[in-house]
């Protein structure tokens, strides 16, 4: 068996902590696979006309906690990137976040991903509660997720 990095045995043990377990009782995420340094996670939206009950989210995960995760929709049957119609869509934030021509798809533009914080010095006065804390866990990224897909914003799958 290959020796796993500190980064992958941090990330598998807050997956087992009461906060990523807690969000798995309560039906708002779940692992559906890790294979490191990429994990994919769903998170669960709320009910709407033709969309899922769940995006599922490919994590990026070098260097985790101390480097913030990026993460993307996915299509986790194929294991592929969603397609642009299929990301979630809406108003608002909804529309902000889930952009799938921001940086060609590739990140969620969020305070707490990796790349989008780069060149938006403002989202740290701006946002702070959004903000990757290294001390923290991956419930940090997948609560805004949630969020967001269970907001007013929230229409259903972007191409319907």
């Amino acid at each position: 068996m290959e020796a796993t990095g500190l980064d992958e045995q941090v990330f598998r043990a807050h997956l087992e902590k009461g906060s990523f377990q807690s969000g798995i009782d309560r039906g708002r995420w779940r692992l559906v696979s890790v294979n490191w340094p990429y994990s994919v996670l769903a998170v669960s939206a709320a009910e709407r006309d033709n969309a899922p009950a769940e995006y599922a989210f490919r994590f990026e995960l070098a260097n985790y906690p101390a480097a913030p995760p990026t993460a993307q929709p996915w299509d986790s049957d194929l294991n592929v990137p969603l397609a642009r119609h299929r990301w979630p869509g809406g108003r608002g934030r909804i529309s902000l976040a889930f952009n799938p021509d921001w940086k060609n798809g590739l990140y969620l533009y969020l305070p707490c991903d990796r790349y989008s914080i780069e060149g938006h010095d403002g989202w740290r006065s701006q946002h702070p509660e959004m903000i990757w804390n290294p001390k923290g866990d991956i419930t940090q990224y997948l609560r805004i997720i949630h969020d967001l897909l269970n907001s007013e914003d929230y229409t259903g799958v972007r191409g319907s």
